[in-house]
């Protein structure tokens, strides 16, 4: 990316740690960009979400925050911003330094926790917007979209996602596998679609299961894959399959049509941001309105309400609403 004039106008947009939250946010940014197509951004985000940002054109740095003891993080991060006069300081997280930092104008977000409308608003409300938020939105380049394209089957394709970063989150792997087995079956709505299997490093002894729970079918692994090259994968996917997680933010991001599973967390606030969805939720799973670290569990999935019919008949409806783009070119 070429270096920007000296004078160019220079603004800091500091986001949220996780991945689906970060996703989240990014039409805020989007149309704070349209507003000063000129200006130069700074992005500040979690370790994990922080490469999201890195092929946006009009994003000039990308500074992953890694937490350090005592919060030392934050002295840090305003040590290296300091010196810098931004046009414009957005900061999603609520933090002192945004208070401190020279700068023309500031939307710090305060922590309102009774508010109950879906995070999109609640970010585009931090600078007003919420009445007609912006679409999340995500950028990649060229390059990287021709380099999976490459690696793609031209048939029609399913990103599957069943991990979560919780096991309170997380839909039984042989729920999935028997999902998979009955829509990609002859004469099923998925006949014939490959599906392409998402998740990070970790995950991939569970694509591996599926993998060889399904032979013959076109089941592919790409977990552990980078960030930036599944957001080119789910580009090219016709329909996306999953948990609440940071993928099917993805997913919906880039307007893919999502079919997402939810037990414990609540789709008012975390759903897939897209008309093109189906939402499947576990009837029985209490959900109680707040952060989700008080509702999902780390040691047993709250999932099991959320039937195999259930999901294969709202994968086969949505299926059904899509136009036919047969072969892809490569």
């Amino acid at each position: 990316m070429a270096e920007p004039p000296d004078e160019a106008r220079r603004s800091l947009f500091i986001t949220n740690t996780r991945i689906g939250d970060a996703v989240l946010t990014t039409g805020l940014l989007e149309a704070l960009h349209a507003e000063a197509p000129d200006t130069r951004w700074t992005v500040v985000a979690g370790p994990v979400a922080a490469p999201l940002f890195a092929e946006a054109p009009f994003v000039e740095r990308v500074i992953p925050l890694n937490k350090v003891r005592f919060s030392l993080h934050w002295a840090m991060l305003w040590w290296r911003l300091v010196g810098t006069r931004w046009a414009t300081v957005v900061d999603l997280r609520g933090s002192a330094i945004s208070r401190i930092l020279p700068a023309e104008r500031r939307f710090i977000r305060q922590s309102i926790r009774s508010d109950r409308r879906h995070k999109v608003v609640q970010a585009a409300a931090v600078i007003g917007r919420d009445s007609l938020p912006p679409e999340p939105r995500l950028h990649v380049s060229q390059a990287t979209r021709d380099a999976m394209a490459l690696r793609l089957p031209p048939n029609r394709l399913l990103a599957l996602s069943p991990s979560a970063n919780r096991i309170g989150k997380t839909w039984p792997l042989d729920r999935y596998v028997e999902l998979i087995d009955r829509l990609t079956a002859p004469g099923a709505a998925l006949a014939g679609w490959g599906v392409a299997v998402l998740g990070g490093a970790e995950d991939r002894p569970a694509a591996q299961q599926l993998v060889q729970a399904l032979p013959g079918r076109a089941v592919l692994d790409f977990t552990g894959e980078p960030l930036i090259p599944t957001v080119a994968l789910l580009e090219r996917a016709d329909l996306f399959v999953g948990n609440d997680s940071g993928l099917m933010h993805m997913a919906a991001a880039v307007g893919c049509p999502v079919v997402a599973l939810f037990g414990p967390t609540d789709e008012r606030l975390y759903g897939p941001w897209t008309q093109q969805r189906r939402v499947v939720r576990a009837v029985a799973e209490e959900v109680t309105f707040g952060p989700t670290s008080r509702t999902v569990s780390e040691t047993h999935s709250q999932m099991l309400g959320v039937t195999v019919d259930q999901t294969f008949d709202a994968v086969s409806d949505l299926a059904a609403s899509l136009p036919d783009r047969g072969l892809r070119p490569i």
